[in-house]
């Protein structure tokens, strides 16, 4: 499939899927937090699904940035076994891929590991903490 005709599909998709999301919740019929994640849970999966294939066919804008020891700035390799050891999960915060001296603008989540969604055209990430 054409990657273009894929990206365009999966906006329209992911934006279907935010409307379902944002109706689901106006109409929550739930009690306790606990209920409302089971509620919503298949949604918010669909939607991570989702995005997470758009992250892996996207073609990346690249930014010129100087890296300095303040940054956290780690192989792809190291990150992908600091996931694994659990060092990392989605709740602590998010990387961008990077190449060279460039940042991209596609974002990566320790759960894309556990999910077999690492973009292999970078081998370096910047960490960014919540």
């Amino acid at each position: 499939m054409d990657t273009e005709k894929r990206l365009a599909e999966l906006e329209i998709e992911i934006a279907l899927q935010r409307t379902e999301i944002s109706i689901k919740e106006e109409t929550d019929p739930t009690n306790s937090w606990d209920e409302f994640r089971t509620y919503m849970q298949p949604e918010w999966d669909k939607l991570a699904e989702l995005d997470r294939e758009r992250r892996m066919i996207v073609t990346p804008e690249l930014t010129d940035r100087e890296f300095d020891a303040e940054d956290d700035v780690m192989s792809l390799e190291d990150f992908i076994a600091a996931v694994k050891d659990g060092c990392f999960i989605d709740y602590d915060g998010h990387g961008r891929y990077v190449k060279g001296n460039q940042e991209s603008n596609v974002h990566i989540y320790p759960s894309d590991v556990q999910h077999n969604s690492v973009r292999k055209d970078f081998d370096t990430i910047i960490w960014f903490n919540k």
